[in-house]
């Protein structure tokens, strides 16, 4: 750029962003497949749960309804779902399973077989988001034989993301398998059919992700325009001449670093002239009703959230403008909502817990209750 000749005031603006595209799950050159680009989505899920407080709120109503109490407990399970020789019982673990499956969309967790490999003799919570799973190999190895015979193989970390340490190094754990029990210890792991995954699977939220990340966002913005005096987003003009390309550029990445994006509450433009004093000029830029778009915002944040975990703004305790919601309202929809939602959530818990509750000799399926499922309150309301 030749400053001589050109006298026009420059324009640089920049705004934060982030790119939320739905993860690729595909082979790489670890003996694993990588859980998303970086092999850390599991991570951006939790955080995602941790941020949002509507996305959290739908996700433990869902955990609660689906798996809050436990399986129903009878004379010939209580031995069984005590799990005497693990540290939690059976409804702890599928409590646990159950906050994993609405979060990952599957869930994991470890059995022990008895000495004489009749019988399981203990159960274990794994983290689901701990677990990768082992690309299928192609050479004489056993385990590629065993793959070839159906057996699935997974490595599980402590964390993924600081593998350097020798105590997070990736270890190998056969997949559940009733023909193939030379490893005493196996891991059942499920996952909820998604068209196209060859590889994990995505949260029945997944469409709503970009969403629940605008939640979290504008929750910051907010928080920060308070810790900040609501410092307006702002135009610096530079009058001390226009620098180089380059080095507007350098400049450019100085302040956006220290004070755009949300943490900072503000978007910065920046200008560069030949002529003035060479002080800058700071001007801010009025958000032309910043409030009424926000709240615009807020409502199309909330309805998609809510359509994605297949939920309606009652079932999400949301209140409808102009309607005060009846209680027949109400639990017609926390009834469509069991049906529709949570009632293919607990069958498939119960199906994997009840494979292996067979083998030890188990006759009656066990059976998952919600807290106060929706049967309950209409006969409770009956009854009054």
């Amino acid at each position: 750029m030749d400053n001589k000749n050109d006298n026009a005031p420059k324009l640089f603006s920049f705004a934060a962003g982030s790119n939320l595209n739905t993860p690729t799950f595909s082979e790489s050159k670890a003996d694993w497949i990588p859980y998303g680009d970086n092999n850390l989505y599991n991570e951006f899920l939790v955080e995602l749960l941790n941020t949002s407080s509507k996305h959290n709120s739908l996700v433990k109503k869902k955990v609660n309804m689906s798996v809050g109490e436990g399986f129903v407990e009878t004379a010939e399970n209580k031995e069984y779902l005590e799990n005497i020789n693990g540290k939690e019982d059976l409804s702890t673990i599928a409590f646990k399973c159950g906050y994993d499956l609405m979060t990952y969309g599957g869930y994991a967790y470890a059995i022990t077989w008895s000495k004489d490999k009749k019988t399981i003799a203990r159960h274990s919570y794994v983290d689901f988001g701990k677990v990768r799973e082992a690309k299928q190999l192609e050479d004489d190895s056993e385990m590629a034989k065993m793959q070839e015979e159906g057996v699935e193989f997974y490595y599980m970390s402590a964390d993924w993301s600081n593998l350097r340490k020798d105590k997070n190094t990736p270890q190998l754990i056969q997949g559940f398998n009733e023909q193939f029990k030379d490893e005493t210890t196996q891991l059942v792991y499920v996952t909820e059919y998604r068209p196209g995954c060859d590889y994990y699977t995505y949260p029945d939220y997944i469409s709503s992700v970009d969403w629940i990340e605008l939640d979290k966002e504008i929750a910051n913005f907010h928080i920060n325009s308070v810790k900040n005096g609501f410092t307006p987003s702002m135009i610096i003009s530079f009058k001390g001449g226009i620098p180089s390309d380059e080095e507007m550029k350098k400049f450019n990445k100085k302040i956006q670093k220290e004070y755009a994006g949300t943490d900072n509450a503000s978007r910065v433009f920046l200008t560069f002239s030949e002529s003035g004093d060479t002080s800058p000029e700071f001007i801010p830029v009025n958000l032309n009703a910043s409030d009424e778009r926000f709240l615009q915002l807020e409502e199309q944040i909330q309805q998609n959230i809510v359509i994605a975990h297949g939920a309606t703004p009652i079932v999400a305790g949301i209140a409808i403008a102009g309607k005060l919601g009846s209680s027949d309202e109400i639990l017609e929809a926390e009834s469509v909502f069991q049906k529709n939602v949570i009632d293919q959530k607990q069958k498939l818990i119960e199906r994997s817990f009840n494979r292996i509750a067979k083998i030890n000799g188990l006759t009656t399926p066990l059976e998952l209750d919600g807290i106060q499922s929706v049967d309950e309150v209409i006969n409770i309301e009956s009854n009054d």
